[in-house]
């Protein structure tokens, strides 16, 4: 596989691209400036991200965009069949990041079919994400190689037949289930659990007859309870005597005040002279002389004001006929108005006429003959005619003007008189018709009154009589009233007095009958003490015989505890087999170690001598990767090592792992994150020389902090140098 180009919204990385090229990618970046963060991009959009970490290193914290924005990410690779593809992982729930998944032919919405986000690395790659972290994703924190179950497969593969089977760690970690399942420690497993289900029912045997015991010994403190409580309630029965004799005796006093009270009621009304009313009938009358007294009231009022509204009455229509135009009324006042008229002007026409006869004459007479001036003279008498006319019609209408003036404002006076003594005549007759009617009531209701009141009261013939008469009534009333009260009151108190009298004939009160031994206040503390002893006894042994019940018989037990042994001397047996099978697991392993170790160590011992130019010529590896070398003929453990060639070591473990793990054919690309930090300018070059070679048959991303690896590869055949 070979990747073309990654574009990340992953950690720091906003929406950032990638490009790619075959061969050895040698891609620079300061620390701190995401190289790192390319590299885990790579490794989440082929296998995926965890949710099921916690805590602030979980991946999906980790990377969580510190934009704040949706985590996502695409990357275009060229698959080992050459078929360009392009991977996608998106955001589209906030607890499942890059959880969508899809993966089409480059440039087409097409999905390729077979690859899925669980699968996705695992088909590209042929490789699970355990064996791929473990061999061609290397880091400089991470160049310790541990062991792993799906490396011990592949690697056993390349040493045994080829074919991959059970790894011996997962057999014996199956095997190790099951001796677990018998028998894991002290307290697990099946063998303690049988063991202590045995020693279970052992206890239950020892355990019934403890409350065998237990239940005997409440039996006994129940016998004596009882006969406890017989005795105090034979002091009880001597305390209830005495008190059915007091009860006789109250019940005796309460009939005699019973029957006193009867009397005095009785006597009370005989002592009335006639029948008293009833209570509501009383009552009633009572409010009717209360209204009456308030309608008096009421009336006294109405009188006053219709005396009042009288005298106003009288002084309106007084002042309305001292007036001149009294007795008239508005039509009167209108007919004297019109009545008054005033000549017309004359028309000026004569007064023209004889102008122009004057005018006229005076032309001709002076131009013609003498005989003209005539005209001039009717002229003159025409005109001083309609002069006198004229003046004395304008007279007559000035007087008529002066005599209106003064009518209307004679009217004006007099019409505002004779409007308030309408409304004072009507408001008279409102109030004086009020005040006969509230008159008339009154003396309906009390009419009304005397006649309900005549039965009790004959002599009543008034208000106050009546008032009289109600107020004896009513203190009979109340008297009756509270001596049957009091005979009810006797009675009801001997009726429920007697309901605590003992049948049959009364015995004689005054009978002498002996002093309890055991005061009442005693009796009333004791007893409720015995009786709750004695239900905490009837319950303890209740229980008791209810634990008795639960458990099983004696046979029961026996025959429970020879199954439960012959389970566990079967389950011993197994354990020991599945021991014996460990032992002989174990032994084949070792062959198989001796078998397998010697190839991946051969394979980088090659790679180391290189990496170190010859120094190193052998490495030793054991199955579970612990590392040894020699160096000038004498063997060292990794521990000895410095720093530097430790690094190159494990980086040599790393390199023969791909080289005999990961598929030919697949080409896995090879990725490391500083994993050359550590090397020196020597080691550093014959490392780069190594994967220069490597990169001829696959695509390798070199991640790096330092400008030296930049620095030897720039201009060499087959490298893309990058800087972010």
């Amino acid at each position: 596989m070979e990747i073309q180009k990654m574009r990340a919204t992953f950690g720091k990385l906003q929406d950032q691209t990638l490009e790619l090229q075959p061969g050895l990618n040698c891609i620079y970046a300061p620390n701190e400036s995401g190289k790192s963060t390319w590299s885990h991009f790579l490794r989440i959009m082929l296998y995926g991200l965890s949710t099921r970490d916690r805590g602030a290193l979980a991946d999906k914290n980790r990377f969580a965009p510190w934009s704040g924005a949706a985590m996502r990410g695409q990357m275009d690779v060229t698959d080992s069949g050459g078929m360009r593809l392009t991977l996608s992982r998106d955001t589209r729930r906030a607890n499942a990041p890059m959880g969508h998944f899809a993966c089409t032919y480059t440039g087409t919405a097409d999905a390729v079919p077979g690859i899925d986000s669980q699968n996705a690395g695992e088909t590209l790659l042929g490789v699970p994400r355990e064996v791929f972290e473990r061999s061609a994703f290397i880091r400089q924190s991470a160049l310790a190689v541990d062991s792993d179950a799906e490396l011990e497969r592949r690697i056993a593969a390349l040493i045994t037949t080829g074919e991959e089977g059970a790894s011996y760690t997962e057999v014996r970690d199956r095997l190790k289930k099951q001796l677990n399942r018998r028998r894991s420690n002290r307290t697990t497993g099946q063998i303690p659990v049988l063991e202590r289900e045995i020693a279970d029912l052992e206890s239950q045997r020892a355990h019934r007859d403890d409350l065998t015991r237990q239940a005997t010994a409440a039996l006994q403190q129940l016998d004596s309870l009882r006969q406890q409580a017989e005795e105090l309630q034979a002091q009880q029965a001597l305390w209830r005597q005495r008190q059915q004799l007091d009860a006789i005796r109250q019940y005796r006093q309460a009939q005699t005040a019973a029957e006193e009270a009867e009397r005095k009621a009785a006597w009370l009304l005989a002592e009335s002279a006639v029948a008293l009313p009833e209570d509501a009938l009383l009552t009633r009358m009572e409010g009717q002389c209360a209204a009456l007294q308030t309608s008096q009231a009421t009336l006294g009022q109405a009188q006053a004001e219709a005396h009042a509204r009288k005298a106003e009455a009288d002084d309106a229509a007084a002042r309305c006929a001292a007036h001149p135009l009294s007795p008239g009324d508005e039509t009167a006042c209108q007919a004297k108005l019109d009545a008054i008229t005033a000549p017309a002007v004359p028309s000026p026409l004569l007064m023209i006429v004889g102008i122009l006869l004057i005018l006229g004459g005076g032309v001709c007479a002076a131009l013609l003959h003498l005989a003209f001036l005539a005209f001039a003279v009717i002229g003159i008498g025409l005109t001083v005619t309609g002069l006198l006319r004229r003046k004395h019609a304008i007279a007559a209408q000035a007087k008529a003007a002066a005599d209106r003036a003064a009518l209307e404002a004679q009217i004006a006076d007099y019409l505002p008189l004779l409007q308030r003594q309408r409304e004072t005549a009507q408001r008279s007759q409102e109030a004086a018709a009020t005040a006969a009617g509230l008159a008339a009531a009154q003396q309906q209701q009390l009419l009304t009154l005397l006649g309900a009141l005549q039965p009790y009261a004959p002599t009543a013939a008034d208000l106050g009589g009546a008032q009289m008469a109600l107020l004896h009534l009513r203190q009979q009333r109340t008297s009756l009233s509270a001596a049957r009260q009091t005979a009810r009151e006797a009675a009801m108190r001997r009726d429920l007095l007697k309901q605590h009298l003992p049948e049959g004939p009364l015995p004689d009160s005054d009978a002498p009958l002996p002093q309890p031994a055991i005061s009442r206040e005693q009796l009333d503390t004791l007893l409720p003490q015995i009786a709750a002893q004695q239900q905490a006894a009837r319950s303890r042994l209740d229980t008791l015989t209810g634990q008795l019940r639960s458990l099983d018989s004696a046979d029961d037990l026996d025959a429970q505890l020879l199954q439960h042994r012959q389970q566990l001397q079967q389950l011993q047996e197994e354990y020991d087999a599945v021991a014996l099978a460990m032992e002989v697991l174990d032994e084949a392993n070792a062959t198989l170690q001796n078998r397998f170790s010697p190839a991946l160590g051969a394979q980088a011992a090659e790679i180391f001598a290189k990496i170190t130019k010859g120094r190193y010529q052998k490495v030793l590896l054991s199955r579970d990767f612990a590392l040894e070398t020699d160096s000038e003929g004498a063997q060292r453990s990794v521990q000895l090592l410095s720093q530097g060639a430790a690094d190159q070591l494990y980086l040599a473990v790393r390199l023969a792992i791909c080289d005999l793990v990961l598929p030919e054919e697949k080409h896995v690309p090879l990725i490391l994150d500083d994993a050359l930090l550590s090397f020196d300018d020597d080691r550093l070059h014959a490392a780069l020389d190594y994967l220069l070679e490597e990169s001829e048959s696959r695509q390798i991303l070199l991640f790096t902090c330092q400008k030296r690896e930049s620095a030897y590869l720039d201009g060499r055949k087959n490298v893309t140098i990058t800087h972010l």
